[in-house]
């Protein structure tokens, strides 16, 4: 079931303590009222903004019915009155609409009455309300005089938006106000239009009654009279309604709350805390249509009627993690009977007594779900206008012109391959990576995952990028504008702005205490009274936090329980900071809260996760980030100035926060390079799990199961790794691209811990790293070696070579020696984000584990290196906010190669090949290679054309699977200019 988050709302008040937002009086108790959904500022959700149903029509505009979750749970003539509403009115602000919902003339001429039509000759810079260009010959006014509401039309608005309208069949000149003040060419055009549309209405009735028995089926109904399939429908929903209603009115007069959960427990169906009208619609549901089983899925969850979704859906659990999400529109049942304490009510000794109930009726109909592509920014085929006007009524996001803000393309299948008029279109497509699907993709959507009909429709040949990846770049981008130091303003559901973390104590003290300076967390027995806590539904949305702790002042016996909590990234949420006399009434409270949180009591040793509750986080702090004696500024360090600032670039905090951002991890509620290397262990493993999943065939795994399992583990990871996805629902782990996205992460994170463990530790080794000078041989050969070998195709940059390092790793070279006496020994570049560089001073390059993911890797699991600098400095992630970056210069020995054209997933290689080189169509002039050191050779020639014609490589690139055959001897500090 695809997560929507719902515009709107329709219900009868359950008190009379609401107050319309527009008028600001108070709604009377079980009176119609309308909502409009916001999130809330306070915690992680969204609530409603309540209106009465006539000011809810001046504060918004609704394109469907589908956008009022419990439509169907109104009385009839209620839903009536908002379809109607509805139906082509939406486009105003306020429509012609306090017209009476009945459709005969005498209603509408009566309703038509209590407005004012004017006209007048257009003045300054007047503009139309629905256009908002500039009216140019007659301005049409509509007054509705209850309100003294004026809207000003150019003509043209007026007759196209009002021409379905029927009630403006009556309209004539001599009903409009001072249509005699106008000129006589424009009475003349007035006049004109209304003659059209009198005529036009005309001939549709008389056509109407000419084809009606060709283009409908007709039945009788009771009254004799003929009518469609659909109205006929409508006439059974119409009286399961009034019946249902019927019921529920009788339940409310004649039993007890306490009596209708007696009946609903007599009858198998789980209470749950439901309040009242929860209570009677249930009840309903079951006297009217019989008691519901419980959920064949989860095997014990109540089922209930869900007017959001038109079916019954399950309110169980299919694990600590999930909500079950089981749906249907058939529910297994059971004779509703009465105990023997109720059986003298009046009203239920008048139910039938033969245990005999009707089945539920649903309506065929079901509009356009209004925001069920929301975030996702499409560019169609420039005549495709209906599919505009559909993606646009899901919530998708047009984009005029293909530029790399675009996700999802959409045209047609014959256009796309048979027309030569798009070929510019296809290629801008292919050159961005944007992947591309058919026209159906809108039919598609609507009855199947966004992942199921993606792959349906997807008619693009070229290689493309997925729609997380493409969010992933964008938010990025737009998140580096909204760092501290940026203009912007922030917006709610943003918070970029670092939470300074004071470790004292325990752990890091509440910035939201305002405690910092005199208060620390209080610890006892050694363990602290401190813990995070996450919670995440990539179903419903959910993305929570909650924190907890206790303080005790530095020099006193105060206490105080510090919470808070909120939407993960976001400013959403709230705290509150409660004092304490004692240290026991403090820990007390505490392990209250704890408890109600996580089911768990806060001294248990084995912790257990249970449904709906949070999941502690577990932190490892710091006392401090400290620089390692050698680096510190304003030290007496014999170390060199350019190697003191390469430390400072590889161990640079606002780096590793970078990093992170660029993932889309929240650096405010997960402090840097804290948390725990087990928990990230868990994490590895959670995404292993899920590749199996996706490995895995409808044979072996339905679609639900599929589903339930992926959304499981989705809410693990998330949980475990909080995320910040702003207001965004969390996206489910559902394909390779993204799986391999949170790998990288997962990977970074390692990175960074050690980075941070290195930092804290304060060893003495020597540093393995000295400055080459820029007048050695040596330093200007890598000059030209990058010089020469950047490609053409990577033009958005170009590379300033800042300082260039020797390295000599300790141990590393002694590996290396058994193969450097092989043949076929290259100096070749490799490129990583700056994060990763600690890491691989102290550790080395390391081959990916054999549980990574396989994706991403082009000939297996091994090292890759380049003799093109651009294409190494292309993994350097650098960024125009963060131009820096390293690379290496391995010596590589590279042996015999199996050389290979296109894609082979290899884990081992042929007997007799020492590496693989995937052959490039551009390469260094093999003419122009320069031999160094015992026979190394060093391609720094200009790229030229290679012999191979027909590759899936640009470029040349070199794979090893074993670490021992190569040796880092060079560490290249570049800045990137971004063109």
């Amino acid at each position: 079931m695809n997560n929507i988050e719902w515009k709107f709302k329709a219900e009868y008040a359950k008190s009379n303590r609401s107050e319309c937002r527009f008028c600001h009086s108070k709604i009377k108790y079980n009176e119609l009222r309308l909502a409009i959904m916001v999130q809330s500022t306070f915690f992680d959700g969204r609530i409603p903004t309540w209106y009465h149903y006539d000011c809810f029509w001046n504060c918004t505009k609704v394109l469907s019915e589908e956008d009022f979750p419990g439509l169907d749970n109104l009385r009839w003539n209620d839903q009536e009155k908002i379809r109607k509403r509805i139906q082509g009115k939406s486009v105003i602000l306020f429509t012609l609409s306090e017209f009476s919902d009945e459709c005969n003339n005498e209603a509408a001429t009566k309703s038509y009455e209590m407005l004012e039509i004017s006209v007048d000759r257009p003045i300054r810079s007047s503009s139309c309300a629905l256009c908002r260009k500039k009216v140019q010959s007659v301005r049409m006014h509509v007054i509705k005089g209850n309100r003294k509401t004026r809207k000003s039309y150019d003509i043209d608005c007026f007759f196209n938006t009002f021409d379905s309208v029927d009630v403006l069949q009556n309209l004539t000149v001599d009903k409009i106000k001072d249509f005699h003040l106008l000129p006589v060419d424009c009475q003349q055009d007035i006049q004109n239009r209304l003659q059209k549309r009198k005529i036009k209405i005309d001939s549709e009735h008389e056509k109407k009654k000419r084809k009606g028995g060709e283009e409908e089926e007709e039945t009788s109904n009771s009254n004799g009279k003929c009518c469609s399939n659909a109205e006929k429908e409508k006439e059974m929903l119409n009286i399961q309604c009034d019946k249902f209603w019927e019921i529920k009115d009788n339940l409310r007069n004649n039993l007890t709350k306490r009596e209708m959960e007696k009946l609903l427990l007599h009858n198998g169906q789980q209470i749950n805390k439901k309040r009242e009208f929860e209570i009677i619609s249930h009840l309903a549901d079951c006297i009217m249509f019989g008691p519901l089983e419980p959920c064949p899925a989860c095997e014990r969850g109540q089922l209930f009627f869900s007017s959001r979704y038109n079916s019954y859906l399950c309110g169980g659990n299919v694990s600590v993690w999930t909500k079950c999400k089981y749906s249907t529109q058939k529910p297994a049942r059971k004779k509703f009977t009465i105990p023997e304490l109720l059986s003298n009510n009046n009203y239920l000794k008048c139910l039938p007594k033969d245990g005999e109930h009707s089945e539920r009726l649903f309506s065929s109909r079901r509009p356009l779900i209004s925001n069920l592509l929301r975030g996702i920014n499409f560019f169609i085929q420039p005549d495709l206008h209906d599919v505009k006007r559909n993606i646009e009524k899901l919530g998708g996001t047009i984009v005029a012109q293909l530029t790399g803000k675009v996700m999802l393309a959409i045209f047609s299948e014959a256009a796309l391959h048979g027309e030569s008029c798009f070929k510019n279109f296809v290629l801008k497509m292919s050159e961005k990576r944007i992947a591309c699907v058919s026209d159906d993709f809108v039919d598609q959507i609507q009855s199947i995952p966004l992942h199921d009909a993606l792959a349906k429709c997807k008619i693009n040949s070229w290689d493309a990028d997925s729609i997380e990846v493409k969010r992933d770049q964008i938010g990025y981008a737009s998140l580096e504008k909204t760092m501290p130091g940026s203009s912007k303003r922030k917006k709610i559901g943003q918070n970029f702005d670092n939470e300074k973390v004071i470790i004292k104590g325990g752990g890091a003290v509440h910035a939201c205490s305002g405690l910092h300076e005199i208060a620390h967390v209080y610890q006892q027995n050694g363990k602290a009274y401190d813990v995070v806590l996450n919670a995440v539904d990539v179903n419903s949305g959910r993305n929570s936090f909650y924190k907890l702790q206790i303080l005790k002042h530095d020099h006193s016996n105060e206490f105080w329980v510090s919470r808070a909590w909120g939407r993960i990234g976001t400013t959403i949420g709230s705290h509150l900071l409660e004092s304490f006399d004692t240290a026991s009434e403090a820990i007390e409270f505490f392990c209250e809260v704890y408890l109600e949180k996580t089911g768990n009591e806060w001294n248990s040793e084995n912790f257990v996760k249970h449904p709906n509750k949070f999941y502690p986080v577990k932190i490892e702090y710091f006392s401090k980030i400290p620089s390692p004696p050698k680096i510190r500024p304003g030290s007496k360090s014999t170390l060199p100035k350019a190697v003191k600032e390469l430390m400072k670039l590889i161990f640079s905090v606002q780096a590793f926060k970078h990093t992170m951002l660029e993932f889309s991890v929240d650096v405010n509620k997960m402090p840097l390079g804290n948390l725990a290397t087990d928990q990230i262990q868990r994490a590895f493993n959670i995404l292993s799990q899920v590749k199996e999943i996706l490995k895995m065939d409808n044979d072996q795994l339905s679609e639900m199961e599929r589903f339930i399992k992926i959304t499981d583990y989705s809410n693990q990871f998330y949980t475990l790794i909080p995320h910040n996805f702003g207001i965004e629902p969390p996206t489910p782990l559902n394909t390779e691209d993204l799986l391999k996205i949170k790998w990288d992460l997962l990977e970074n994170l390692k990175e960074i811990h050690t980075a941070y463990k290195i930092l804290h530790c304060d060893t003495g080794d020597d540093d393995p790293m000295d400055p080459l000078s820029k007048r050695s041989a040596e330093y200007k050969r890598i000059v030209k070696y990058a010089r020469n070998t950047h490609a053409l195709t990577h033009d958005t940059y170009t590379l300033q070579i800042e300082n260039i390092f020797s390295v000599d790793r300790s141990g590393e070279l002694e590996r290396y020696a058994e193969f450097k006496k092989l043949h076929n020994r290259m100096l070749l570049w490799h490129g990583s984000r700056l994060s990763n560089f600690v890491g691989i001073i102290s550790q080395g390059l390391r081959i990916a584990p054999p549980e990574s993911l396989t994706s991403g890797h082009m000939f297996g699991k091994g090292i890759y290196f380049a003799d093109m600098v651009s294409k190494s400095a292309n993994y350097c992630n650098a960024t125009p906010a963060d131009p820096y970056g390293l690379l290496l210069l391995c010596e590589v020995a590279l042996g015999d190669m199996y050389e290979l054209t296109e894609s082979e997933f290899l884990t081992k290689l042929p007997r007799g090949k020492h590496s693989v080189k995937g052959l490039g169509m551009n390469v260094p002039n093999p003419a122009q290679v320069e031999i160094i050191d015992d026979g190394v050779v060093v391609p720094l020639g200009k790229a030229v054309q290679s012999n191979i014609r027909e590759s899936h490589l640009q470029y040349n690139e070199y794979v090893i699977y074993n670490v021992k055959q190569m040796n880092i001897k060079y560490l290249v500090k570049v800045k990137f200019q971004f063109k």
